[in-house]
């Protein structure tokens, strides 16, 4: 390495995005440091993720052998329409018997995101804490490294993975300054349940656990529930529109209070104790709102570059960080390899990312984003199926009529059916 550069790559934050990228060149030998503002690689992260697919056995073969690295595998998905009196649950079985054990995981983030970065560092990687990075070191029009305080360090190429706040990102150049409707509003509650009394309440056993997606009552602002079973906690929250809060002039805290005040929120909560709140603005991500993603001596991966999917079925952050660090790193050593550090080479990164199921679920889901801004989808449709069910399962006495008459009469009787059959087309082409 040259005398002009402290290390080959410099990458500003320890999540998921910038550890995995940082796992990634260690392996290849390349001298790659890790520039974290927390005390310790999660530090600043709050608990509760699920993570899906093979995505971190791409990076850590077998990982599962290590018990430090996941709570519990999702052996349940549940997804919950919540109306004002009632809810209505679907359970999916995850299992699949022919397949790597687990389909999915539960993690803790502090930890996870800990034990991810050893991972790193043991390969070769040194992760530096307690290290805000305020700006770039700039030749010419070339960042060629990163500035905390008065101290320099200098780099080759920089990997931006700082994410949601995207103040590095914008002073690179690479994205503009977001608007509210860009984010959305993510609340955090950690409870304390004994390992016994999560496994008798969610009807699991040993490692096995539950996620659960839930839409509805909250106050028509579109947004989400999550519920997560970890060893001996669980993650709930619910994440809400910053801009629909803003239009109704409502608090997200009122919000999710009333969410958390509904029968089916206090069963799962009964008897557990709150040990950890937090609150963050996240990207809504989809396709629209990535950022640049390459330029003149730096790459954006993660939260940073505006990875993040909300498609109602599919809620996805920490697999496309994962994958995304996976591919830059692999894309770094290539440029690393070429000695060319320009916009021309640094766009290797891209067009390997456009090859992998993150960009190409964001491209597939680009109209999702928008769809799920309607209202309707989280006040009227929730109440309309719970009712609509509760009329067909009730017991009155009286004669039943058919199922698809009184299906059909309650449908027309509770909803508008332009706006229906518009909201159908607009589901079928978004989703």
């Amino acid at each position: 390495m040259s005398e002009e550069y402290d290390f080959d790559v410099a990458i500003v934050g320890a999540g998921p995005a910038g550890c995995a990228a940082a796992l990634v060149l260690a392996q290849a030998g390349i001298e790659v440091v890790v520039l974290e503002r927390g005390q310790y690689p999660g530090a600043k992260n709050v608990s509760g993720a699920a993570i899906y697919g093979p995505v971190l056995n791409n990076l850590v073969p077998n990982y599962w052998e290590d018990k430090e690295s996941f709570e519990r595998h999702l052996t349940t998905k549940k997804i919950t329409m919540m109306s004002e009196a009632r809810s209505m649950t679907i359970d999916v079985d995850l299992r699949d018997f022919n397949q790597t054990p687990y389909n999915g995981i539960t993690v803790l983030r502090p930890k996870f995101d800990r034990w991810l970065s050893e991972k790193a560092e043991a390969a070769g990687a040194m992760i530096l804490p307690d290290t805000m990075v305020e700006d770039f070191v700039w030749k010419d029009k070339q960042i060629v490294g990163v500035k905390s305080g008065e101290e320099e360090l200098r780099a080759k190429l920089v990997i931006i993975a700082e994410g949601t706040n995207r103040i590095l990102t914008e002073k690179a150049k690479l994205a503009k300054h977001p608007h509210a409707h860009h984010y959305a509003v993510a609340m955090k509650e950690t409870y304390e349940l004994p390992k016994k009394q999560i496994e008798e309440r969610f009807h699991v056993t040993g490692t096995e656990g539950i996620s659960n997606e839930i839409l509805g009552h909250s106050r028509g602002i579109p947004g989400g529930g999550f519920f997560y079973t970890n060893e001996n906690t669980l993650s709930f929250g619910l994440i809400l529109n910053a801009k629909s809060l803003a239009e109704k002039k409502l608090k997200a805290t009122e919000v999710f209070e009333d969410f958390k005040n509904h029968s089916y929120i206090r069963k799962l909560l009964k008897d557990a104790k709150m040990i950890e709140y937090s609150a963050h603005m996240i990207p809504k991500g989809g396709f629209k709102n990535l950022s640049k993603l390459y330029g003149n001596g730096v790459i954006v991966v993660g939260d940073a570059a505006g990875m993040a999917l909300n498609a109602g079925l599919y809620m996805e952050g920490m697999n496309f960080a994962l994958e995304s660090g996976r591919i830059a790193g692999e894309a770094a050593k290539k440029i690393l390899e070429s000695n060319n550090y320009t916009k021309k080479s640094t766009k290797i990164y891209k067009n390997e990312l456009k090859k992998s199921f993150a960009y190409q679920d964001l491209k597939t889901f680009k109209r999702a984003a928008k769809f799920l801004e309607n209202e309707r989808i989280f006040a009227h449709y929730p109440e309309l199926i719970n009712g609509l069910f509760y009329r067909l399962l009730k017991n009155n006495g009286k004669p039943r009529e058919k199922i698809t008459r009184a299906a059909i009469k309650h449908i027309i009787t509770r909803t508008k059916i332009l706006k229906a059959i518009k909201d159908v087309i607009g589901g079928l082409t978004s989703l």
